[in-house]
């Protein structure tokens, strides 16, 4: 991925958070997995692919990553919120298991951190652990993310997302209206 297509991921009159500019030049510098299967990507702004053509609603969700299923991770500016503030959100690739991961960028680097092999669905399900193979490059990335912004991986990975979960809504309930209000109480078509 490179920085012109991060740019491209974000709305024409923003920039990318520097430490995902960062993390994209980390990214780029090797081929090889740094955290579980997570890596950057380019989704361009306002894609509604996820949200079924929808351009209103994924305006909302400034994808940045993604998982090796095609689920997203994203930023979600959601009213109220600025991409300084926006929490990282997991959209998972079959419109289940979404939900807030991280509060913001930071915390979401701690996260990835852990190594965990599936990082959006583990949190989903309620329980973060290292991956079982851990990624060729998980020790250079957690050396970088201390030397660079003094992040290690934290000891209770599941209170980060709680405590983020706490501060925004219920992204797979929100979710959930979205879908009655598009296409009945009956869900996806």
């Amino acid at each position: 991925m490179t920085h012109d297509e991060l740019r491209g991921n974000f709305p024409p009159e923003s920039e990318p958070p520097a430490r995902l500019i960062e993390l994209q030049v980390f990214q780029g510098s090797s081929t090889e997995w740094y955290s579980g299967r997570f890596e950057m990507s380019s989704w361009p702004y306002g894609d509604a692919a996820w949200f079924d053509g929808d351009a209103e609603i994924a305006k909302q969700f400034i994808v940045f990553g993604n998982g090796p299923d095609g689920s997203l991770y994203a930023l979600w500016v959601y009213p109220g919120r600025s991409l300084e503030d926006a929490p990282v959100v997991f959209l998972g690739s079959e419109g289940v298991d979404c939900s807030v991961v991280a509060a913001n960028v930071t915390e979401f680097l701690a996260l990835l951190a852990v190594g965990a092999d599936e990082l959006g669905f583990e949190a989903a399900w309620g329980e973060i652990s290292r991956g079982q193979l851990p990624a060729a490059r998980a020790d250079e990335f957690r050396i970088w993310l201390e030397e660079h912004y003094g992040i290690v991986a934290p000891a209770d990975p599941m209170a980060v997302v709680r405590e983020a979960r706490s501060q925004h809504p219920d992204l797979q309930v929100w979710i959930g209206q979205w879908q009655d209000q598009r296409y009945g109480s009956g869900g996806a078509a």
